[in-house]
């Protein structure tokens, strides 16, 4: 059996009190990803009804989230769907448009399975999603991380390109040294060195110091 009833049973008991919860509250089935309910505050957040919503959800889940922030979701999700507890929850930030807005707002979420069928398996996952806007420098910083994650998942199989000792030219380039400099640290010559950076520029695609830095930083080399 079920805790906590039928699928029904709890939608009610949820929709009894969701007044009560901050935030946007969104039940979707597992299965094509559709919502079956939205808070009322969740309603009002977009300015959509839910009977327009459900009509589309493909247009509604591109027009109102920012599917790059879904990577990592997804991949979540995927892992708790394998756990036999239906209380297995997980926390990530999101993007989404709300109706007054002309840019995408951050919110803070928090998503869990909210029911399994007969057979144990997963059917509903439930999120309640917050806007952090008010905190001042968060915001910025979530733009940064999004950037960085992006920017590793498109250039890792050419980071994997690199051999052991290219990697330690490309950190210390990125941290400013000079070739002369890098040649001391690594006990190698400055003409090796040279070369090491030509390989790098070609197997990475970059022109500047500043690629370096870049995949230094994705790549948590310093």
């Amino acid at each position: 059996m079920n805790p906590g009833g039928t699928f029904q049973q709890k939608l009610k008991q949820l929709q009894a009190f969701s007044h009560l919860i901050p935030g946007m509250i969104i039940i979707r089935r597992m299965d094509d990803f559709c919502p079956v309910f939205i808070s009322e505050k969740g309603l009002k957040s977009l300015g959509k009804e839910l009977t327009e919503i459900q009509a589309e959800p493909d247009n509604f889940q591109n027009a109102y989230f920012h599917n790059e922030d879904l990577f990592d979701y997804r991949e979540k999700l995927a892992g708790i769907q394998t756990m036999a507890e239906n209380t297995s929850s997980f926390s990530f930030f999101q993007q989404i448009k709300l109706a007054q807005e002309n840019e995408w707002i951050w919110h803070s979420c928090s998503a869990e399975i909210f029911h399994l069928d007969e057979q144990g398996k997963s059917t509903h996952i439930i999120t309640i999603a917050n806007p952090v806007n008010h905190l001042k420098h968060l915001p910025n910083k979530l733009n940064r991380l999004v950037a960085e994650n992006l920017f590793f998942k498109q250039n890792l199989e050419k980071f994997l390109l690199l051999g052991k000792r290219e990697k330690e030219v490309l950190r210390l380039v990125a941290l400013g040294k000079s070739s002369a400099e890098i040649a001391e640290e690594l006990f190698i010559s400055f003409d090796t060195v040279n070369t090491h950076r030509k390989n790098i520029k070609e197997k990475l695609k970059i022109t500047s110091n500043y690629g370096f830095a870049q995949y230094a930083q994705a790549f948590d080399l310093y």
